[in-house]
């Protein structure tokens, strides 16, 4: 649908023509430094009550679980081919996470407005086509014997962190 997507497609048949290769797909990954939980925790602390997309389904990513699930399929001499590598549990929204974040720091999650795309992107231009669904199925990477963590230990980690920064 984009030209992001059609670079990511080519790329993926690339990998896939060597018979030897780990292809792995995720999805909402937050590191260290600017990422979703640190804007919504600032937002929450300066009074900003935001209005944040609901109808987008997924489960937060670590940055450092994806690090180590790469690490384990390499060291774990797991089979070659594709594998979905984000976070584990139940699938969220945005304005869930958002509203987690605010809890999470003692304000009132009733200040995040839920809002669908549509409404989120109204009137704005250059916005890329978001799936409405990027929960990928984790199952055949867990097989190997690495699990993720869900997206609520991930928010708390990532406000931990952000504590002692």
């Amino acid at each position: 649908m984009s030209v992001y997507g059609q670079s990511k497609a080519a790329g993926e048949c690339a990998v896939t023509a060597w018979s030897k290769h780990y292809l792995v797909r995720t999805s909402w990954v937050i590191g260290a430094g600017h990422n979703f939980v640190a804007t919504m925790a600032k937002l929450a602390e300066n009074g900003v009550d935001p209005s944040v997309v609901s109808d987008q389904h997924g489960r937060l990513t670590s940055a450092s679980d994806l690090a180590a699930g790469l690490l384990h399929l390499i060291d774990s001499g797991a089979d070659y081919g594709t594998y979905h590598l984000t976070g584990s549990g139940e699938s969220t929204t945005w304005a869930e996470i958002a509203r987690l974040i605010f809890e999470e720091l003692g304000h009132d999650p009733q200040r995040v407005t839920p809002v669908s795309t549509e409404e989120y992107t109204a009137g704005k231009t250059g916005i890329a086509p978001r799936p409405t669904n990027s929960c990928l199925d984790i199952s055949t990477l867990e097989a190997t014997g690495f699990t993720p963590r869900d997206s609520a230990t991930v928010v708390r980690e990532a406000l931990e962190r952000r504590a002692h920064d």
